[in-house]
């Protein structure tokens, strides 16, 4: 079985499994607190809708084969099509590899070639142990947080507690396209109709490099003319990631700039925390693979 109702969400990725059934995906710690936000939603703002919900989260365990050999790792297990052509970017199917019964996600939160394959449970640990053993001949080793942290950078991927906290809203990051135009009511409506997050002055996201190709701070301010009442720098903008890219070489950073998208090529001075500055250009926040192509193959 396969469908194409797949999309990236702000705490993962929402499939539509059948005509009334969506599985929204979370990080394994952050289910409790999406299910219980649904919930709320739900008996406060939409009683009268027909829907139910359930945290399933223990019933699934789920690995990530990922990078230009995670096709040919998942074809070695054998039991299902995971071609291109039949399992396409943004496309889930049901089905069997390696003997175990999974759901195959064609997502990719580090912006090369991944699938993201769930199994029962019980399965998880037997089904792990498999792919390390096919992955053997292709050189297949686990890989952490932190280097999916580099990659996800590399492409431009928000990260939320990053590139977002309470004072940023979609618009502030590029995904204008992703609010609807035609719903009378949807969650956050009523917020962004107010003057300040209307407002076209404040902070949009961009790409940073460093002149001298160091890597920027972490918490860095982007330094304003001027001085404020109590003598300190002004600041027009805040580094959101910052980390060196091996597969780039330098450093690289995605932060919220005033008027950003508009400044492309302008240079900035970032606070060096040291009382100096560190000079950077403004660039596009995607910095590797702009088209996408390696994840699409």
């Amino acid at each position: 079985m396969c469908n194409e109702q797949g999309f990236l969400s702000d705490d993962g990725v929402v499939a539509r499994i059948d005509e009334d059934t969506w599985l929204c995906h979370t990080t394994s710690g952050g289910a409790d607190r999406i299910h219980a936000w649904m919930e709320d939603w739900l008996q406060c703002e939409w009683w009268d809708w027909k829907v139910f919900t359930a945290n399933v989260t223990e019933e699934y365990a789920q690995v990530a084969v990922v990078g230009p050999k995670a096709r040919d790792l998942l074809e070695k297990l054998g039991g299902m099509d995971v071609s291109k052509e039949t399992l396409p970017f943004m496309q889930w199917a049901d089905g069997t590899l390696g003997g175990f019964p999974v759901r195959v996600y064609r997502i990719s939160f580090s912006g090369e070639l991944s699938y993201e394959i769930a199994v029962p449970a019980s399965h998880g640990a037997a089904f792990w142990q498999a792919c390390v053993d096919a992955g053997q001949e292709f050189g297949a080793m686990p890989y952490g947080t932190e280097a999916l942290h580099v990659m996800r950078a590399e492409k431009g991927f928000i990260m939320i507690g990053d590139e977002t906290d309470g004072t940023v809203i979609p618009q502030d990051l590029g995904l204008s396209w992703a609010i609807s135009k035609k719903k009378a009511d949807y969650l956050g409506k009523r917020g962004q109709e107010r003057s300040f997050l209307a407002s076209p002055d404040r902070p949009q996201l961009v790409g940073f490099e460093t002149l001298d190709g160091s890597v920027i701070p972490d918490g860095a301010y982007i330094i304003a003319d001027g001085y404020n009442a109590n003598n300190q720098r002004n600041v027009q903008g805040r580094v959101t990631s910052t980390y060196f890219s091996p597969t780039l070489g330098r450093g690289i950073a995605m932060g919220l700039l005033k008027h950003g998208p508009s400044r492309m090529g302008e240079t900035v001075d970032f606070t060096d925390g040291k009382g100096g500055a560190i000079k950077a250009k403004v660039v596009s926040p995607v910095f590797y693979d702009p088209e996408g192509e390696k994840q699409n193959v």
